[in-house]
C-alpha cells in the first residue's frame, strides 16, 4: 500500500513538472498553446456547402490531405498571419491537393467568419469556386484568438 501511494506521489510530481515545463516554454517563447477547435470548423464546412448549394454548385467533399494541411497552415499563422508561409514559400506549398486558400483571424464562430469570406470578393470565389471538390478547414485558438484556414482541392 506505502508502495502504491509512493507511486501515485511521483506520479503526480511529474504531471506537475511537466506541466510547468510546458506552460515555461509558452512563456519564453511568448506564446500560449494552440487549441483545434474541431466542431466550429465542421460548421464552416457545413455553411460553405450551404452557400454552394443555394447555387446549384457540388457540395466539397473533406480531404483528410486537406484538412492535415490546414491544420499547419493555422500553426503557421499564428506566428505570422499571411499567405506567405513562415520560410517566406507560397501558402500553396502546404500541399500539393491545396489550388485555394482562405485565411481569417478574430472571428469567434463560424457563423461570423463565413459572413466575413461571403463578403469578400476573392474569398467569396474560393467558396462558390465551381471546379473545386474538397475543402479541409481548421480553427484555433492561440493567445485568446481563433484563427481559420480554408484549403480547397480539385
Amino acid at each position: 500500500m506505502k508502495r502504491k501511494i509512493t507511486m501515485m506521489i511521483l506520479a503526480l510530481c511529474l504531471a506537475f513538472a511537466v506541466r510547468g515545463f510546458a506552460q515555461a516554454l509558452n512563456q519564453s517563447f511568448g506564446r500560449t498553446a494552440m487549441v483545434v477547435k474541431g466542431a466550429m470548423a465542421d460548421e464552416v464546412v457545413r455553411q460553405v456547402n450551404a452557400e454552394r448549394s443555394k447555387r446549384d454548385l457540388r457540395t466539397l467533399r473533406v480531404s483528410a490531405e486537406l484538412s492535415r494541411a490546414a491544420r499547419v497552415r493555422a500553426s503557421e499563422i499564428t506566428r505570422k498571419f499571411s499567405h506567405t508561409r513562415p520560410d517566406g514559400s507560397a501558402w500553396r506549398t502546404v500541399s500539393s491537393a491545396a489550388y485555394g486558400e482562405n485565411i481569417a483571424m478574430g472571428q469567434r464562430t463560424a457563423d461570423k467568419v463565413m459572413a466575413a469570406w461571403m463578403t469578400s470578393s476573392g474569398h467569396r470565389a474560393n467558396i462558390l469556386r465551381p471546379s473545386f471538390g474538397s475543402i479541409g478547414v481548421c480553427a484555433v485558438v492561440s493567445g485568446g484568438v481563433t484563427y481559420w484556414v480554408q484549403l480547397f482541392g480539385k
